[in-house]
């Protein structure tokens, strides 16, 4: 039995005012499942809720590309969850079908501008070996112009994606209808 069916997810008000604040941060018409479940334990959902909000929501690396990284590392963590959840926000922020395809299959793709392949393939590397990262790499994203703090964004995204995609699995999310939905609607597109 999947834990995100077992727990009683509870909906103080309290937690409804933090459910709010993600849906807002996310841009999304529902609270995500991950969270709603993680809402079991009010103290582990406000540290994992401010890990996403800080280096998915904001910063310097727009969130299109960081969207990329998550579902190329989730596929390649075999993360259903977040690769169907992080599918459709790329779905939604204009990532093409192709590209999602791609970085689904085969973990990177091309882009019209190289510097995001740049950035998703050292991504991906550090999911698969986080020691792997070396000077080279670095010197490699900043010949396409990202500065020394993208780069550090690029790195935490990697290690985000790799320990949400630990927290959704470890808790078999149920992937929320609303994802499931937008998902349809793409295959439905390309019939």
């Amino acid at each position: 039995m999947r834990i995100s069916k077992i727990v009683e997810v509870s909906f103080d008000p309290e937690l409804s005012e933090v459910f709010d604040k993600i849906k807002t941060a996310l841009n999304a018409p529902f609270t995500p499942n991950f969270f709603t479940v993680w809402g079991v334990s009010p103290v582990s959902l406000q540290g994992i809720w401010p890990v996403m909000r800080n280096i998915l929501t904001s910063g310097k690396v727009g969130r299109k590309l960081k969207e990329m990284i998550f579902v190329a590392i989730s596929s390649l963590k075999e993360c259903h969850y977040c690769e169907a959840a992080h599918h459709a926000f790329c779905l939604s922020i204009g990532v093409t079908p192709e590209q999602i395809d791609d970085l689904i299959n085969s973990y990177t793709c091309e882009t019209a501008d190289p510097k995001e392949k740049a950035a998703i393939d050292y991504a991906v590397k550090l999911a698969k070996d986080s020691n792997s990262g070396t000077q080279e790499d670095f010197e490699h994203l900043k010949s396409f112009g990202f500065s020394d703090e993208e780069v550090m964004e690029i790195i935490a995204m990697s290690g985000m994606a790799v320990f949400y995609n630990h927290l959704a699995n470890a808790t078999q999310i149920n992937v929320d209808q609303g994802f499931l939905d937008k998902l349809a609607s793409r295959q439905k597109q390309q019939a």
